[in-house]
């Protein structure tokens, strides 16, 4: 069996919670691994409890959940923190994780900052800069089947409120996968 692709996530691909839900739920079923570092868990973090969708209590939890399920793939600093360069990206806070990306083994890095990930060192090196958009909709055209279950499976969790696959995908839309949504809608169950 192929390796699975190596997708890192930067913090705006994990907000809003619902594409970050959908892209660990895919994670889960092993669909690709999801690799992380500690800034970016701090990262979220900081933006979620800012941005009043979580509390502090509530957000903590959830990176102590990705610290128990998810903590093999976890990218060790020493293998990127003294490589963090000035010409990794123009914005000091992406340099971090662009360094990450590099030496951390990574085959796809999401983010809907393409303009400050998407640079020459990063792209030399072999990571594919994306939106959670386009890599879910490259994802449905490679592994629809898995990608359809673990969908419904994610919109089945839902309890508070109960939420369709249909309303998981207008939310996911909504959220900023307009293109997956519209392409998986179909094969929805009503």
């Amino acid at each position: 069996m192929a390796r699975l692709q190596r997708v890192f996530i930067d913090t705006s691909e994990l907000f809003p919670f619902t594409i970050m839900d959908v892209l660990l739920t895919l994670a889960e079923d092993f669909l690709f691994t999801w690799v992380w570092t500690d800034q970016i868990l701090e990262e979220w973090i900081d933006v979620i409890v800012r941005e009043g969708k979580r509390t502090p209590e509530s957000a903590a939890s959830v990176a102590a959940a990705v610290r128990t399920y998810f903590g093999r793939y976890r990218i060790d600093p020493a293998l990127y923190d003294d490589k963090i360069t000035d010409e990794l990206s123009p914005d000091p806070d992406d340099r971090v994780h662009a360094a990450a990306a590099i030496h951390g083994d990574v085959d796809v890095l999401l983010t809907r900052n393409l303009k400050h990930l998407r640079t020459k060192p990063v792209l030399a090196a072999g990571v594919k800069v994306s939106t959670s958009d386009d890599f879910l909709c490259e994802l449905l055209t490679h592994r629809s089947q898995g990608v359809l279950e673990s969908f419904i499976r994610a919109a089945e969790s839902k309890k508070n409120p109960p939420m369709t696959p249909q309303e998981l995908a207008d939310k996911i839309s909504t959220a900023g996968a307009p293109r997956f949504a519209e392409r998986l809608r179909p094969y929805l169950p009503r």
